[in-house]
């Protein structure tokens, strides 16, 4: 063993973990240098004893990548990940999010420089706000390691509780800041968000001091508890958020009122508000949550389906009730001018929202238990069977000896796998059989299993197992949609327009590159072209360029969209019949050059179609549905427009959905794994390739007719180079190959920029940036939501899921293997 070069490695992976803490210590603060001293910022940065707490994180980093191996273990046990999520959430609220936002920037660290210069408030609230929220954190986490480590259940329990304390304590100095200035509103979110953090260590906690003793991995335990009652957790989660909207959250009139839901019918039941709304804001939507929660939670501790159905059904009403009645007051609120309305669904607080998706939540949490009951009665049929006769096989296995023949049945190191002749269907007396020493139990399990079919006979798999994987997309999946529904109306105006003219339009380019980019593996840096073609064509078909349409083919943007739609599927063609042959980086140079030809021309063109850098010379027209007895236009705000990007990106994603499992699916995954080896198999590459390129141009097509519509103005410039680079990143960001993944990719990392707007200073934005893609690439190479397959190619297709001992036939003995 070479000593001297394992310390040189050492030494040089502390050597760069010193450095990344230095380079931390440059990223994290607001110091910058000026232009009679660049150093400045270098100095503050490194200045004594500041860095040492880099350096500290630094040595951290090195003792975690050097002891890794010895670690992965502890980081596979129940409660781990759950305990992970919990303490970045409390330790996100501590740092990023607002505590009191009349206080300055409302942050933690602001609240806490102003109570310690506050008399009157409680020395429980000061403490608290100087050095116990970091005290308790601290504690709480490394009690609740060490229980998860060790298996400590007592040491769980108490964690756990200790965590609830945290969470209360929390709260109750946020209420004792907030009522030492009554009358100020205040819409914080960090007290809360810190509450939750503290729950979900709880449930972690809980997680682990429940855990099976055979159970060794977070999956395994999150299965089980899944399974163990199907919906119950997100009847739960519904739960909580209905009591915060009915119990303490805004209804109406956010900076003036201030008005909870009682409150909100004191100011509305005298104005003639509809008697069933009235009563909503009365008594009714507790009601509806008791009933909600009590028919869902009741369907899925009993797993019963009907209950869950009508657990469904009536959330699906609570809910629309919720609508009709935060429409009724509002619209009132507007023709009263208060706080200067204009329309419905103006002035509103975050209580109605927040209890759509306590509804919402409850009646899907009824939904999985009616999914889960009917799977269940489905399958148990052939696990009952299955479960008996492997019990049967293994019995015989370890009763007889390893290698006994017996009639043809041979027994032993197989166990499960007998093979005999057909049985004349009378049992077995017992007798010994061609002289050797037999069993009834023996010859009769041993036929058994040789006239049952192949499926019956292999080993069955644990409820839990079977009904886990889809119950836990289709929570995932519901709880995706009611953030999606009924989020987006509680955030500000700034990021309901990031969300609508940066998150939405991205998302859906990444779904259309993710079919050329994931599926069929083509590298297509000029994907941003057919976004300009969409755009452009929908600005001619309004009227919006210089050029006129004739009058007949001028018509409304939603009208548009199949002919951009066509546009682009054309455009595709166009550029993948000559160039299609082509692989790898020659495939991509083409690609980008095509999208710099499209950009150029939309500058230097002929006749100034397009307006050359000015864009549209009028701006392009909201989408308007007139269907005569009713009217809609998308201009009042920008949420209007989230909803109708929504509804088309479901659309979209359920036709891809069905077409990654079709046959052309199939040939572009075999194209991207071997395009050789496919055609070889009969595949025409060049068709199913340019299937490719137009399918996903179609997806820019839509993109361009809403972001025209919606924008009103463009030009060039929002069609650069960088943008189709930006669109490859996501899809590489999110997983390649995977819709979700792709739709996560670009949500977050055009969150990002904005969220880190006022977080860092402008200059380190891009190098935050670039710190969180570099992390990701290393630490999860397939993406924030791997495909499948790439998953498997990454981790390997035997990953263990559990370490649970698995039972084999005595013959095997302790050499016996999984």
């Amino acid at each position: 063993m070479n000593l001297a070069g394992i310390g040189s490695e050492q030494v040089k992976r502390l050597l760069a973990c010193l450095a990344g803490g230095v380079a931390l210590a440059i990223m994290v603060g607001d110091q910058e240098g000026t232009q009679d001293d660049y150093g400045l910022e270098f100095r503050q940065s490194v200045a004594f004893p500041r860095i040492l707490v880099f350096l500290g994180i630094g040595v951290v980093v090195y003792l975690a990548v050097t002891f890794w191996p010895r670690v992965v273990p502890y980081l596979t046990r129940p409660g781990i990940w759950p305990l992970a999520a919990g303490a970045l959430t409390v330790i996100a609220s501590l740092i990023l999010l607002q505590w009191f936002t009349p206080q300055g920037n409302g942050k933690f660290g602001t609240v806490r420089t102003a109570v310690a210069d506050t008399s009157g408030l409680s020395a429980l609230s000061k403490a608290f706000f100087s050095w116990l929220a970091y005290a308790l954190l601290i504690v709480v986490l490394v009690a609740m390691f060490v229980a998860a480590a060790r298996r400590l259940a007592g040491l769980a329990w108490a964690a756990a509780g200790l965590a609830v304390v945290a969470g209360g304590l929390g709260l109750l100095a946020h209420r004792a800041v907030t009522n030492f200035a009554p009358g100020t509103p205040d819409h914080s979110l960090g007290a809360a968000v810190h509450a939750f953090g503290y729950l979900v260590i709880a449930v972690a906690g809980v997680s682990v001091a429940r855990a099976p003793v055979g159970v060794a991995r977070t999956r395994e335990s999150f299965d089980r508890v899944l399974a163990w009652r199907p919906g119950l957790p997100v009847v739960a989660a519904g739960l909580v958020f209905g009591l915060l909207a009915l119990g303490s959250a805004t209804w109406f009139s956010p900076q003036h009122f201030d008005a909870d839901l009682r409150a909100t019918h004191s100011l509305f039941d005298p104005t003639g508000l509809a008697p069933l709304a009235s009563q909503y804001l009365s008594w009714l939507a507790w009601a509806l949550l008791a009933v909600t929660v009590g028919l869902s939670g009741a369907g899925s501790y009993l797993r019963n389906r009907a209950l869950g159905l009508a657990g469904a059904v009536v959330g699906v009403v609570a809910v629309l009730l919720t609508l009709f009645t935060l429409h009724g007051f509002s619209a009132i609120g507007a023709d009263l001018n208060v706080d200067s309305a204009t329309g419905p669904w103006q002035n509103l607080g975050s209580g109605g929202w927040v209890a759509c998706i306590g509804f919402f939540l409850a009646g899907a949490g009824g939904l999985i238990a009616a999914m889960a009951s009917r799977t269940k009665a489905t399958a148990s049929p052939l696990a009952s069977t299955t479960t008996s006769d492997t019990s049967a096989v293994t019995d015989t296995a370890i009763g007889a000896p390893a290698d006994t023949l017996s009639g043809g049945v041979r027994s032993g190191s197989a166990g499960a796998r007998v093979v005999g002749p057909p049985s004349s269907g009378r049992p077995s007396s017992g007798l010994p059989s061609s002289g050797l020493p037999s069993s009834g139990a023996t010859s009769t399990s041993a036929v058994a299993v040789a006239e049952r079919p192949l499926e019956a006979s292999m080993p069955a798999l644990p409820a839990h197992r079977m009904l886990s994987g889809s119950q836990t997309g289709t929570t995932l999946l519901l709880v995706a949609v009611a953030v999606a529904l009924f989020y987006p109306p509680t955030a500000t105006g700034f990021w309901q327009t990031v969300m609508v003219t940066e998150i939405a339009p991205y998302v859906l380019l990444a779904v259309g590159l993710n079919v050329v980019v994931g599926w069929a593996g083509l590298l297509d840096l000029g994907f941003i072209a057919f976004f300009a073609i969409g755009s452009y064509t929908t600005a001619y078909l309004v009227g919006s360029l210089p050029v006129k349409p004739p009058s007949w083919l001028q018509m409304s943007p939603l009208w548009a969209i199949p002919f951009a739609v066509a546009a682009c599927l054309l455009a595709g063609v166009a550029l993948g019949a000559p160039t299609l042959r082509l692989r790898g980086d020659y495939l991509a140079i083409v690609t980008l050059g095509f999208g710099e030809i499209i950009r150029l021309v939309a500058i230097n063109n002929p006749g100034n179609f397009t307006n050359s850098t000015r864009g549209p010379s009028t701006q392009v027209p909201h989408p308007v549905i007139d269907l005569g007895f009713i009217r809609f236009e998308w201009a009042l705000n920008p949420l209007q427009y989230w909803y109708l990007w929504l509804f088309f990106l479901v659309i979209v994603v359920i036709l891809f959905y069905r077409l990654e499992g079709s046959r052309i699916g199939r040939a572009w995954t075999a194209i991207r794994e071997d395009e050789v080896a496919a055609q070889a198999t009969g595949i025409n590459t060049v068709r199913v390739k340019l299937l490719a390129f137009a399918i996903g141009a179609s997806t820019s097509g839509l993109t361009g007719v809403l972001f025209a519509s919606q924008v009103g103005y463009f030009n060039p410039d929002n069609f650069v180079l960088n943008n189709s680079i930006l669109v490859v990143a996501y899809v590489v960001f999110g997983g390649m190959g995977s819709l979700p993944g792709a739709m996560a990719g670009a949500a977050v990392l055009t969150w990002l920029p904005e969220f880190l707007r006022d977080q860092v200073p402008a200059e380190d934005r891009q190098m935050w940036i670039g710190a969180v893609v570099l992390i990701m690439m290393i630490f999860r190479p397939g993406g924030l939501i791997p495909a499948r397959r790439r998953k498997a190619e990454l981790s390997g297709f035997d990953h263990s899921e559990s370490a649970e001992t698995s039972a084999v036939p005595l013959g095997e003995g302790m050499g016996g293997s999984r």
